[in-house]
């Protein structure tokens, strides 16, 4: 006997519900409307009997029934897709919504979009930049792209890239101010720009790494803290100070010599880039196919 259409209508409901962390989200993603999707889940706990979802005002939650039917439908649903839709890029359909911080997302990802689009013409890609690091699960993004060490729980993720830590600052700085000749004239001979840590609120240290693999941990005194990679280029283009920029951000300006690298001998540590994606869910199509298009253009540019 051929299964029920109306409970397999009602599975890819409730998957992209709990995949977009809310009916507002999932009914944006299927063309539906908010109380349609309501509704989509409501037959689907009558029919099946199982509470699914938590609801209140503040937050939309699995339940333990809910997170156990999501594990083992998934898979057949997209197994389902896998059979019912052809594999080429230009037939993969859906809405990516990625996070990315500051430095990832302008200097490596937004770049890179035009050519994914053109080879994925029915998939749309909404991009949050901000170096808070989002809750993948609650705030409904599919993929985050960033650089450092987020906490791994509930995600997967993928080494993407190492990017060189270069100290730089310009050339009119450094001609009113001198060029620093060792990591410990940054704590009291130099102005310094540096980028808040979301994760503590405080600035981050800086940490340097020579070529013989010495190690020194700098806290300068700075006068100017920033949240963004776009803020401390634009505070070192106007000559306040010594930044730390990843190598992805400060190329071009180095290139064009409006920053110049200092202590090139201390610039070895290197910060690791990776791609984020949920772990209690299959990714879909689109998913899979931003993450090997994403993995596939950093390799070609050296990037990782």
């Amino acid at each position: 006997m051929l299964f029920d259409g109306r409970i397999i209508s009602g599975i890819t409901v409730f998957v992209a519900v709990a995949r977009a962390g809310s009916y507002l989200r999932a009914a944006d993603q299927l063309g539906l409307s908010r109380s349609g999707v309501g509704k989509a889940i409501s037959r689907l706990e009558e029919r099946t009997g199982m509470r699914l979802f938590d609801r209140n005002a503040r937050a939309l939650k699995l339940t333990d029934q809910g997170r156990t039917f999501l594990e083992e439908a998934t898979p057949l649903l997209e197994s389902l897709g896998r059979i019912a839709t052809p594999s080429t890029p230009a037939s993969i359909k859906g809405r990516l919504r990625v996070s990315a911080d500051g430095a990832f997302g302008p200097y490596l990802v937004i770049p890179m979009l035009p050519e994914f689009l053109e080879q994925h013409p029915q998939v749309k890609v909404d991009v949050v930049v901000r170096d808070r690091v989002d809750n993948l699960l609650l705030e409904g993004f599919d993929v985050a792209v960033r650089f450092g060490e987020p906490d791994p729980r509930e995600v997967s993720k993928h080494l993407l890239c190492q990017s060189r830590v270069i100290t730089c600052a310009s050339q009119a700085y450094l001609e009113q101010m001198g060029a620093p000749t060792s990591p410990d004239d940054f704590v009291q001979h130099h102005r310094c720009i540096r980028m808040i840590d979301d994760t503590t609120g405080k600035p981050h240290p800086w940490n340097f790494l020579n070529a013989a693999g010495q190690h020194r941990t700098i806290i300068p005194d700075c006068g100017l803290t920033l949240n963004d990679a776009p803020s401390l280029v634009a505070a070192a283009l106007s000559d306040y100070g010594i930044v730390r920029l990843l190598d992805v951000v400060a190329a071009d300006l180095l290139r064009s010599g409006r920053l110049v690298e200092v202590l090139p001998d201390w610039n070895h540590r290197r910060w690791p880039g990776y791609l984020f994606t949920r772990a209690d869910l299959q990714p879909s199509l689109a998913v899979e196919a931003f993450k090997k298009f994403t993995i596939a253009r950093l390799s070609q540019q050296g990037a990782s």
